[in-house]
């Protein structure tokens, strides 16, 4: 069938799933599926990259390329929420057949009985589960999708590591996907990724660097300024402005997702904050893994929804892939994460509509403690923390062609060389320098704050943007 046609029947397909047309990265993605080629991409959050795979089969099935049995897909998903939230999505602009392993009773049959053409589950099912490994081999499976494939690294440890003390064990095993079966293509997907760990990853996958299709756009937020500062290792010194801003403010208080590294930091936090502010309570929300299942809807519910009087969520990393943040553009990282992986996807959780954004990073020795060594240098570098970032995931060629276009809005270093006489500090950055007019972060344990109502330059009617 002659190009042209391929070109014509993806855009039909298209307009099914409510999309004009595919852009460039995602085209050259599913031509590389056409070709039954591998392909690994590592592309923005909210970018689209689940689509190629989406319409793959629909494609397939207008080209007449499907063979007397019929062609399935397997994606392996980190997480419960980023399946059911796929499914969902599907189930309402396709009529594919999609499932999730796990999610009902009645669900589970319909795969035992091969009743799907998009199924989704996790690397403890596809890897660990011996029967429904065996199960799967009925099947025609004609691609495998790897969602978030550096968790594989960031979860599943390297080789070095002991399995009983890694995360998730199982995902340093998806690999053996590819024996199951040896003649389905593989894509990769992830929003970040570092050149090393996509090494690690391609290696795990048996994907060969000539053979493989390489997709990938800058994890580079132009509009999330990142800012570090050094506080008391007193969780009330350290955000005795946050409090005191939440108090002063109300539902005027700026959206903010503030991260913790543990449960613990969270319940700390936010046990802190409710009980010195009362009168808040319906505005502070904490989310972590052992968060029951429907408050946990509930918050997210509340973050996709504008108009929501929710102004802090303080949260893990449980609050995370596929939670889509509206009207928020601040967030709060109580100590740096362990890897420059989780860093990015942190402070890319917020500023998703292109406003101006701000990513605070406080932290005190003990947070350095365990973290990795490209975060230490994210936090003790003496020039641009965005450049000291960004080496770790782009080449040292684009890494040079990479320029700041207005210092004050790249990060803190930058901004103190500024000389636009135009700069402008956005909403928590304000609220932290103006909480923190006289203090001092030489020591961990010493912070003199001084609080005085009048000498805050803001406008105390602000806005979720």
């Amino acid at each position: 069938m002659a190009e042209v046609n391929v070109d014509e029947v993806i855009k039909n397909v298209c307009v099914k799933f409510s999309v004009e047309s595919l852009k460039t990265e995602q085209y050259h993605m599913l031509q590389s599926m056409l070709a039954k080629k591998d392909c690994i991409a590592v592309l923005p959050t909210g970018f689209g990259k689940s689509l190629p795979y989406q319409i793959y089969l629909p494609v397939v099935r207008e080209l007449g390329r499907l063979g007397p049995q019929t062609e399935r897909i397997i994606v392996c998903c980190p997480l419960v929420a980023l399946m059911k939230d796929q499914v969902e999505r599907l189930h309402s602009i396709s009529e594919q057949r999609v499932a999730y392993k796990g999610s009902s009773h009645e669900m589970d049959e319909l795969i035992n009985r091969g009743e799907f053409d998009i199924l989704f589950a996790s690397p403890e099912s596809f890897v660990g589960d011996s029967k429904f490994r065996q199960l799967l081999q009925n099947f025609n499976v004609g691609m495998i999708v790897i969602d978030e494939f550096h968790t594989i690294a960031t979860w599943g440890g390297n080789d070095d590591s002991d399995e009983y003390l890694v995360f998730r064990k199982w995902f340093r095993h998806v690999g053996e996907l590819r024996s199951l079966f040896p003649s389905a293509p593989v894509l990769a997907l992830s929003a970040t990724c570092t050149n090393k760990i996509k090494k690690r990853v391609m290696k795990v996958m048996g994907l060969r660097e000539n053979d493989t299709t390489q997709i990938s756009i800058s994890p580079n937020k132009p509009n999330i300024k990142l800012v570090v500062k050094k506080v008391s290792s007193e969780i009330e010194t350290a955000i005795y402005w946050l409090v005191d801003a939440l108090g002063l403010l109300g539902e005027s208080f700026p959206r903010t997702l503030v991260y913790c590294n543990s449960i613990s930091d969270v319940s700390k936090l936010y046990n802190h904050v409710v009980k010195e502010l009362e009168n808040c309570t319906n505005l502070v929300e904490m989310f972590h893994s052992e968060t029951p299942e429907d408050k946990k809807e509930k918050i997210v519910s509340a973050l996709r929804n504008k108009d929501s009087c929710v102004r802090i969520v303080i949260a893990t990393s449980a609050l995370g892939m596929g939670v889509d943040v509206l009207n928020c553009n601040s967030v709060v990282l109580y100590g740096p994460p362990r890897s420059v992986v989780d860093l990015v996807q942190a402070v890319g959780r917020v500023g998703r509509d292109g406003l101006p954004s701000v990513a605070l990073i406080i932290y005190n020795s003990h947070h350095l403690r365990n973290v990795d060594k490209e975060v230490k240098s994210f936090i003790s570098c003496q020039n641009c923390r965005r450049k000291e970032l960004l080496k770790n995931f782009i080449s040292d060629t684009d890494l040079l062609k990479f320029t700041d276009e207005t210092c004050h809005t790249c990060c803190d270093l930058c901004a103190e060389l500024c000389k636009c006489n135009h700069c402008s500090v956005l909403d928590i950055e304000k609220l932290f320098n103006n909480e923190c007019l006289n203090c001092s972060s030489d020591s961990d344990d010493t912070i003199d704050y001084d609080w005085n109502v009048d000498e805050l330059d803001m406008d105390f009617s602000l806005s979720d943007s």
